[in-house]
């Protein structure tokens, strides 16, 4: 088994709003503890980000129809939260969608260093960090979502996408405390 550790969206544009915060302490602490857990064991870590350009290229349809600009690159939204831990040894691979596998050269990388297992986490569950899972799922990888960090505030679709992950496509969703364990044998 070859891990990668996955963070996904922990960017100032996610956590906009009351409901969006609500466990944004406890999210960064569970997922810098990751972020150590990783480096200590030399498993590479992506941060992943959603960034558009100004010019409307890479928008989606909904950002279109809306005439909706958010994420744009160089604004202080699209930025990385800075209480992440984040340094040089990350690698950054920049999305426009949902899946970090969509329109990206992620998987290409990922394929690259024989990684077979992604440890994901980060913001939504119900939205990116799900629809990583499924596509990551979808090209032959290994699945474990760090349930104490991901989030998502929309607690019912967040439940679904659980159960698609865990039953539907039998992959795992683990706390930190079980991934240490795993990371430890």
């Amino acid at each position: 088994m070859r891990l990668a550790l996955v963070i996904i969206d922990m960017q100032q544009y996610f956590f906009r709003s009351e409901e969006r915060r609500i466990k944004l302490r406890e999210l960064i602490s569970a997922i810098n503890e990751l972020i150590d857990c990783a480096k200590d064991k030399n498993i590479p870590i992506y941060q992943v980000l959603t960034v558009h350009k100004d010019d409307r290229s890479t928008w989606n349809i909904v950002m279109k129809k809306y005439n909706f600009a958010a994420l744009i690159e160089g604004s202080k939204e699209a930025e990385l939260l800075s209480e992440i831990k984040f340094d040089k040894s990350q690698e950054v691979i920049i999305k426009t969608r949902q899946s970090a596998f969509i329109r990206t050269n992620f998987e290409d990388k990922l394929r690259e260093n024989n990684i077979d297992t992604l440890i994901l986490c980060g913001v939504f569950t119900h939205g990116c960090v799900g629809r990583t899972a499924v596509d990551a799922y979808e090209r032959d990888f290994n699945v474990i979502v760090a349930k104490d960090a991901s989030f998502s505030h929309i607690k019912n679709q967040e439940e679904v996408m659980f159960d698609v992950i865990e039953h539907e496509q039998e992959q795992l969703i683990l706390n930190n405390e079980d991934i240490k364990k795993l990371l430890s044998k």
